[in-house]
């Protein structure tokens, strides 16, 4: 009997703290829980927003606030102020202490920098994806260049527009230079807002299928000088007919440029 006694009395404190470690087990999993779901609503704010800024459905110079921003997802202003967080650190957002956050403005400054950077990388790119390019890519590129879009259709010029990017990912991509993809493709992503308030005020499809078309034949018969030449091209047309479409645009002084 005390044999026994004495075996319950000595199982009764690793009992406990068995159920000590178990309920401290489920605390750290609800804690994780709260933390990852804190993150999913982060990261889905942060998308949210950010592509209504290179849409230019958030417009350059737009002011928010979080609690404005809490109110219209639904949710505290924890999430919505790492977002914000977020996108101040890419360069798309600024704060303002006592007065909250404004989407950076667009200036012909910003557009002329980003596309002076943009030609030099493309203009390597395209050399370079001439020695490496596949048939497979060469065939999605003419894919992608024959896509156009309607003004008049907000889906049909998104549509546009990611063809758009997605055509010149590819050559980024053919180039094999990882770091060199990485390096244009935000370049890219900061001349977005400029493609969105350019393909609104005037069509570029037909444009831009002719000069796409011509790039991919380019690529196709693998002369690196003359890729070189014809990227350097398709920049300087690009750049230019968003600079008259934007400085004839009677919306001007919206976008702060």
């Amino acid at each position: 009997m005390r044999d026994q006694q004495g075996q319950r009395m000595a199982t009764t404190p690793a009992r406990r703290k068995a159920a000590g470690g178990t309920a401290a087990a489920r605390a750290t999993g609800g804690t994780a829980r709260k933390k990852k779901k804190a993150t999913s609503l982060t990261e889905s704010v942060y998308a949210m927003l950010r592509k209504e800024i290179l849409t230019c459905a958030l417009a350059p110079g737009t002011e928010i606030s979080e609690a404005e921003l809490a109110d219209r997802f639904k949710m505290s202003k924890t999430p919505v102020r790492e977002a914000l967080a977020n996108l101040r650190a890419e360069g798309l957002v600024r704060s303002f202490p006592r007065r909250g956050y404004q989407i950076v403005p667009v200036t012909f400054g910003d557009m002329n920098e980003l596309f002076d950077l943009r030609t030099i990388l493309e203009a390597g790119a395209a050399e370079l994806a001439c020695k490496r390019i596949t048939e497979p890519e060469i065939e999605n590129l003419r894919k992608l260049a024959d896509i156009a879009y309607d003004q008049s259709e907000p889906p049909s010029l998104e549509n546009f527009i990611k063809a758009n990017r997605d055509f010149h990912f590819a050559i980024a991509r053919a180039s094999g230079n990882e770091r060199l993809f990485q390096l244009l493709a935000k370049q890219i992503d900061e001349l977005e807002r400029f493609f969105y308030l350019g393909a609104r005020l005037r069509d570029v499809s037909t444009e831009t299928q002719a000069d796409h078309r011509q790039i991919v034949e380019v690529l196709s018969k693998r002369d690196p000088e003359a890729a070189r030449d014809i990227m350097i091209r398709h920049n300087d047309i690009t750049r230019q007919g968003l600079f008259e479409a934007l400085t004839r645009s009677q919306g001007l002084s919206a976008f702060a440029l």
